[in-house]
């Protein structure tokens, strides 16, 4: 990045009980029981398709899981960048969530291509905050046992290394580190935001729970505030360094910055979860061919 796209602090706003409720109710109980019930066929089904790669040894050291949503092209830069410069690709590996069978197609091709880990997740009838939370539920329950390994965490579909990063040495000593939410009205309340988070393999012993929490008021991720976050040693945890890059003239945070999370740029609303009124592809390109390198992707992104 060149010195005037130094990036600037980011203020988390505060939320009041109020304004979460708003943005956040929770299931009526009928619409609760069909929740409970998707979640319970969703975590108990096979992945349709599993491709290792023949890392399975790798993967008792360390995962390190994205889960893709619909959108191959971030996929394809997300493989290039973490080959490029995160010091445990090796690990890495794509859990696919996807709604679209032509976009479950296209990552399974292109990481069949480049010899990366595939993993197809079971067809997941969830939305938003919930599908994303179930799918690393899933992940932890049904794959990460397996392997048991000493380290493993989440990054997002949208977000990628743009500098020489190990996560091991970010967690030296740690048994936490990750991107910090604290926009919850639950007084000392905090979680990792699960785009961005990684873990000592002895806390999958544990029950962990990736998804929303009505009762703490807490989005993806929140789940665990009751299980570990609430209860952990302060010194076990760093967390990330998260500020904003600038590349629109407004101070709308989703139209005219992107993320910066230790070196990592992280574009947000990639699924479309949110209606994007501006298309951020060119500026996107832009960043990541500044840190692409020679044999970088000729990828044409969709709008964003």
């Amino acid at each position: 990045m060149v010195a005037s796209d130094a990036p600037e602090d980011v203020d988390q706003p505060p939320i009041t009980v109020a304004e979460w409720e708003r943005l956040n109710r929770p299931p009526r109980r009928e619409a609760l029981l069909r929740y409970r019930w998707r979640v319970f066929r969703f975590l108990r089904t096979s992945a349709p398709v599993s491709e290792l790669q023949g890392q399975e040894q790798v993967f008792r050291d360390a995962v390190v899981a994205t889960v893709a949503f619909n959108r191959p092209e971030m996929i394809e830069w997300q493989i290039h960048l973490v080959r490029r410069y995160l010091a445990e690709h090796e690990s890495y590996i794509v859990f696919d969530n996807s709604n679209k069978g032509e976009a479950r197609e296209a990552i399974r091709d292109l990481c069949r291509r480049q010899h990366v880990p595939y993993v197809a997740l079971p067809k997941n009838r969830l939305v938003v905050s919930r599908s994303h939370g179930q799918a690393l539920n899933w992940i932890v329950r049904n794959f990460l046992p397996r392997f048991g390994p000493k380290l493993f965490g989440f990054i997002d579909h949208d977000i990628f290394p743009t500098e020489p990063f190990s996560i091991r040495a970010r967690m030296e000593g740690k048994s936490l580190y990750g991107s910090v939410r604290r926009d919850t009205p639950t007084p000392g309340g905090w979680f990792l935001w699960p785009g961005f988070c990684f873990f000592d393999g002895s806390l999958l012993r544990r029950r962990l729970d990736f998804a929303p929490s009505y009762k703490f008021h807490m989005d993806s991720g929140g789940g665990n505030w009751p299980v570990l976050y609430r209860s952990i040693d302060p010194a076990l945890i760093r967390f990330a360094e998260n500020k904003s890059l600038r590349f629109g003239a407004g101070h709308d945070q989703s139209e005219d910055f992107f993320m910066i999370v230790d070196g990592w740029l992280h574009v947000t609303n990639a699924s479309n979860w949110r209606r994007q009124p501006v298309d951020r592809g060119e500026h996107i390109v832009a960043l990541l061919r500044q840190a692409g390198g020679p044999d970088q992707p000729d990828v044409k992104f969709e709008p964003i």
